[in-house]
């Protein structure tokens, strides 16, 4: 028997659509994961094991992962939301005022569930006291390296600073033909928060501090932006890029490096076109550091899971209960975070599964993994657009890095005291 149903036996997950909606399958699952070519073959599998198993039918809801959030508020005005949808870490805050949201400790017990997950998996899904989603999968984002590409600028070792860093990125300039060396985010405001915020950090600044007051607006922040614009400037980094861009240049050889979570490797397999045969080009290393002795930073990630009922309150005999316990038991933890290049979230399948080399390597390029400043406030969708348009605006030449900072500061500023107000 798995830990979490040895722990928590058949406790009830209550999840229904809105009044009236017609359901094609037992129960619905959207996900993000499942519209990824990549990795939908792997969901698919897991829910023809569940309906084996469990004779029961699952409709799946695949929405492009920047298409994700504005469905799920569309589906809530319409009462149409799914019984259970799969989030990344950073937007539960922006989701935590949804009546329908299901407290989870109020379903299984807080002790239970402490009792079964590990202790920074279950911390993504916890919002006030309240356990809000149930994990997946987890991990960080952190810097990926394509060792090929690094053997043809004569690279031997991994950059540890920037300064090596920037050497690094001149040589895959001029030595690897038609090349982005480091494949940074330039467009899709989620995606340019992370490369900001990673850099940010490593030149020793902060966006919104811990009691969200925004301290953007210093010496580091504009440093780091003017790191940014001089990579872009001198073509060390290319405009017009996304993260999925960045997995297909780094797997057909033409970038060296770029920030992503541990699945990079599912995408690089993919995108390559050799499948496992690519996994002697990935290289997960420490995000480089501004001196040396400076701890390397990276960005707390996972996947959760969370389940919507009307008015949030959870009703007995649901099919959704049998399947959110089967996607997060042993047997699934054991193998679907693996074939997504991510670690379990369950104590028992973190110790199956505690010798897989990747996740090792990735473990120890970690450093210090930080929560999202920007993704645990309830306005982060706000925030995250306001950073990504100055941060743009500035690589492409529209505004200096002072004035891109600047206006940060006084735009994030407005929208955390209009946040403040509303709560």
């Amino acid at each position: 028997m798995n830990t979490f149903t040895r722990l928590i036996g058949t406790a009830a997950v209550a999840l229904a659509l809105g009044s009236g909606a017609a359901k094609a399958a037992d129960l619905s699952f959207m996900s993000f994961t499942y519209a990824e070519e990549a990795n939908k073959a792997i969901v698919q599998g897991v829910l023809d094991n569940f309906q084996k198993a469990e004779k029961l039918t699952v409709e799946p809801l695949g929405f492009a992962w920047g298409d994700m959030q504005k469905n799920i508020f569309l589906r809530a005005r319409s009462k149409t939301l799914p019984d259970i949808a799969q989030l990344s870490e950073r937007w539960l805050p922006t989701f935590a005022s949804l009546d329908n949201l299901v407290d989870l400790n109020t379903v299984y017990g807080k002790d239970k569930l402490e009792a079964a997950f590990a202790p920074d998996a279950l911390a993504m899904g916890n919002i006030n006291g309240k356990q809000l989603a149930l994990p997946l999968l987890s991990g960080s984002i952190g810097m990926v390296a394509n060792k090929e590409v690094l053997a043809k600028a004569g690279i031997n070792d991994a950059p540890k600073t920037v300064e090596d860093f920037k050497k690094a990125l001149v040589a895959v300039r001029d030595k690897v033909p038609n090349s982005v060396p480091y494949s940074m985010a330039t467009k899709n405001n989620g995606s340019i928060l992370i490369d900001f915020m990673v850099w940010n950090w490593v030149h020793g600044g902060r966006i919104i501090d811990d009691a969200g007051k925004v301290v953007v607006d210093s010496q580091k922040s504009r440093d780091a932006l003017t790191f940014m614009v001089g990579l872009l400037k001198d073509r060390l980094a290319a405009p017009e890029i996304d993260r999925p861009d960045s997995r297909r240049l780094l797997a057909q050889g033409a970038s060296a490096f770029y920030l992503d979570a541990p699945q990079t490797r599912t995408f690089l397999r993919d995108f390559s076109g050799k499948g496992q045969a690519f996994d002697a080009n990935v290289l997960p290393m420490p995000t480089p550091v501004l001196k040396a002795g400076d701890k390397s930073v990276s960005v707390q990630w996972g996947h959760l899971l969370v389940q919507f009922a009307a008015g949030g309150k959870a009703k007995a005999d649901d099919p959704a209960d049998k399947f959110l316990t089967y996607i997060i038991s042993d047997k699934v933890q054991t193998d679907l975070p693996l074939k997504m290049s991510a670690l379990p979230v369950t104590k028992s399948a973190r110790a199956a599964v505690a010798e897989d080399a990747y996740l090792k390597n990735w473990s120890a390029a970690t450093g210090d993994a930080r929560r999202n400043e920007v993704g645990i406030w309830s306005n982060a969708a706000d925030l995250t657009n306001i950073i990504g348009e100055e941060v743009q605006g500035a690589l492409l030449g529209q505004k200096s890095a002072d004035d891109a900072i600047k206006s940060m500061q006084a735009r994030l500023t407005t929208s955390m005291e209009k946040a403040k107000k509303s709560e």
